[in-house]
């Protein structure tokens, strides 16, 4: 049975982010868990040493509502997956807009080309100027006074990385009839790149990674493991390539395949 045009369009815009968000948690299951895992046991340590340093007793363990097997399992799923679909929504929406002012100012891009462009820019937008400024943390990493203020600030960086990409690629579309392809190109990132290294200058910088642990005796404990926290970091960012690489895949094989499709039909109408 033939799918409807609404079944389709529906398909075209929750199936990329569905099988990014399999691939992304299937990624991190493998890469970033285990780091977690890691970062999890240095802070039972840490709570341990520092309650021998102020009374020599025992930290207590609050009452885990879920327990690691389901959080790292059924919670890391539903979330990674739920926010792969969230992204591919996104995309799906400034896919189709940019696509539409191409061919209104007479391009026709490849299709496959033109998804594989977008995931990227909506990469560099989203995950890695952001990332580069406030890389992601492992548990442990960022003290509890500090969250409110590194969430704000992430999200200016967000916003304002968001804002840029999208004002450079209209400044580029609209310096593309006057100078060329590759000068508007060129320009556009330029300005993009300014804008992002001012407002990484501008916002705030947040060093918390636990140090090491001394008593009247000596070290009690080490500070946070360095290659944990680069692992961690090259893994995040890493995942968000991963994720809008399938996005931009996963949408240019169903847009190749829709075409096809009205190839065909076209051709037996024809006949």
């Amino acid at each position: 049975m033939p799918l409807s045009s609404d079944a389709r369009t529906a398909i075209g815009y929750l199936a990329p982010g569905a099988a990014a968000g399999v691939v992304a948690f299937a990624f991190s299951r493998i890469t970033i868990e285990p780091l977690i895992s890691a970062a999890v046991d240095y802070e039972d340590a840490r709570e341990h040493a520092e309650a021998q340093l102020v009374g020599g007793g025992n930290h207590d363990h609050g009452h885990e509502l879920f327990t690691r097997a389901v959080q790292e399992n059924v919670g890391a799923a539903v979330g990674v997956v739920a926010f792969g679909i969230a992204m591919g929504v996104l995309f799906a929406v400034a896919h189709t807009v940019f696509r539409n002012v191409l061919e209104r100012r007479g391009f026709r891009p490849d299709a496959a080309a033109l998804a594989l462009l977008v995931a990227a820019g909506m990469f560099v937008a989203f995950a890695l100027a952001p990332g580069l400024k406030y890389p992601a943390n492992p548990p442990t990493v960022g003290l509890e006074d500090t969250i409110g203020a590194r969430s704000a600030a992430f999200l200016t960086m967000t916003v304002v990385s968001v804002l840029a990409a999208a004002v450079a690629l209209a400044a580029g579309l609209a310096w593309a009839r006057r100078w060329g392809s590759w000068r508007a190109t060129a320009a556009a990132v330029t300005g993009y790149a300014v804008v992002i290294s001012l407002a990484m200058a501008l916002l705030p910088s947040f060093h918390e990674v636990p140090g090491p642990i001394t008593g009247p005796n000596g070290l009690l404990l080490g500070g946070f493991p360095a290659e944990v926290l680069g692992e961690f970091r090259v893994y995040s960012l890493g995942n968000q390539a991963l994720m809008w690489l399938v996005i931009g895949a996963t949408s240019a094989a169903l847009g190749a395949r829709s075409q096809a499709v009205r190839r065909h039909r076209n051709g037996s109408v024809s006949a």
